[in-house]
C-alpha cells in the first residue's frame, strides 16, 4: 500500500508523521512525505496542495486555517491547529519516530512532558493535553548530537530537577525551544540550567506587562547569563494596550534580552496591522534588533514616508 504523509506547515520534523511512517513501514507499506510549506501568516499567498495517487493519506496541520488548503479525498487530518481531540492510536504513538523521512535533519525532537499548569487564554495546550504529566524519558528521545525538547512547561513538573540533572550528567546538547516558565525559576534549577550544555538562547515568555516585576526578581537568580543569551516570546493581540507591547520590547532591549514577537491572527485585521508587521520584522531579526533602534530600522526598511511616520508615531506615543 502506498501511504502519503502531508506536512502542511511544520518548520521542524513532524513527530506524528514520523511515527505514522514507522508504523506503516512495519506493515510493509511504501511511504512518501510531502511538505506543503503553507505559511502561518494570513497575508501570505497560500498555494493549495492537491493530494492524489496514494491508497492512504494523512495530513498534519499546525496552524489554524491551513487545513482548507490541502485538498483530496479521504484525507485523515490531525493537528492542534484545528483539532483538539484527535490523537494517534496507542500502537502508533508508541512507535519510534522515523527520522529518515526528513533526511536533511540533524536534531532530535520530542516531549518529556505534555500539558501545563497554566491556563493562558491564547494557548490550546491545556485543552488538548491537560495538566502537566511525564510521557517519555530523555533516553527515548535523544537520537542525534543535538536535541530540542518541545515541552510547554517542563519546570512545572514536580520532578523536573531530576530531569535537568540527568541532562547535565549526560552532557546532552539541548534546548527547551517552546520556552521555560521564568516564574518557576529558583536557585536550584537556575544552577542546573547554567550547567547544561545548552543549545542557542534560553527561551522564556513575557506575555503581559504585569509580569515585569516578577521577571526582574527571577532574573536575579539567573545572574550567570550573558548579554542576549535570553530570548523572550512576546505574545501580542490587537486588543492589548499598545503601550504595554512597546514597553515589553523596550524593557527587553534595555536589559540585553532578545524578543520574539508572536502575533495573534487578530493583528492582521487591526488598524495597526502595519505597525505590528514592522515591529515583528524588527524584533525577530536578531542582528537588526541588537544594533539599531526601531525608528532607525523603519528608515532603512521603507521608502514610503507616510508608512515610516505612522509607525514612528505609534512607537513614540506608546513609549
Amino acid at each position: 500500500m502506498k501511504v502519503l504523509l502531508i506536512d502542511a506547515d511544520s518548520t521542524i520534523p513532524n513527530i506524528a508523521l514520523m511515527k505514522l511512517s514507522s508504523w506503516h513501514k512495519a506493515m510493509g507499506d511504501d511511504i512518501e512525505l510531502v511538505r506543503a510549506n503553507l505559511p502561518y501568516y494570513p497575508n501570505r499567498k497560500k498555494v493549495p496542495f492537491i493530494a492524489k495517487g496514494a491508497d492512504k493519506t494523512y495530513c498534519s496541520v499546525i496552524f489554524e486555517g491551513n487545513k482548507d488548503f490541502v485538498i483530496g479525498d479521504d484525507i485523515v487530518f490531525g493537528g492542534t491547529g484545528f483539532d483538539l481531540t484527535t490523537n494517534l492510536y496507542y500502537e502508533i504513538e508508541t512507535c519510534e519516530p522515523d527520522y529518515s523521512i526528513y533526511p536533511e535533519n540533524d536534531t532530535s525532537y520530542g516531549f518529556i512532558t505534555r500539558g501545563c499548569i497554566r491556563v493562558c487564554s491564547f494557548c490550546k495546550v491545556p485543552k488538548k493535553e491537560g495538566y502537566i504529566h511525564k510521557v517519555a524519558s530523555v533516553e527515548s528521545i535523544v537520537r542525534h548530537k543535538k536535541t530540542k525538547f518541545l515541552d510547554n512547561n517542563i519546570l512545572s513538573l514536580p520532578e523536573h530537577k531530576e530531569i535537568l540533572a540527568e541532562l547535565v550528567q549526560k552532557n546532552i546538547k539541548c534546548q527547551f525551544n517552546q520556552g521555560l516558565d521564568l516564574r518557576l525559576v529558583d536557585t536550584e534549577n537556575s544552577e542546573l540550567l547554567y550547567k547544561m550544555n545548552y543549545l542557542g538562547e534560553y527561551i522564556f515568555a513575557f506575555d503581559n506587562w504585569k509580569y515585569r516585576s516578577t521577571i526582574e526578581q527571577k532574573m536575579l537568580l539567573l545572574s550567570w547569563r550573558k548579554p542576549y543569551q535570553f530570548k523572550f516570546f512576546v505574545y501580542i493581540h490587537s486588543d492589548m494596550p499598545l503601550s504595554e507591547t512597546v514597553k515589553r520590547v523596550t524593557w527587553l532591549k534595555a536589559n540585553q534580552c532578545l524578543p520574539y514577537i508572536m502575533r495573534d491572527i487578530s493583528c492582521w485585521q487591526s488598524k495597526n496591522s502595519d505597525f505590528f508587521v514592522d515591529l515583528a520584522a524588527y524584533c525577530n531579526q536578531v542582528n537588526l534588533f541588537k544594533k539599531m533602534e526601531f525608528t532607525v530600522f523603519l528608515e532603512k526598511r521603507h521608502k514610503n514616508k507616510e508608512r515610516i511616520e505612522k509607525s514612528k508615531r505609534l512607537w513614540n506615543e506608546n513609549l
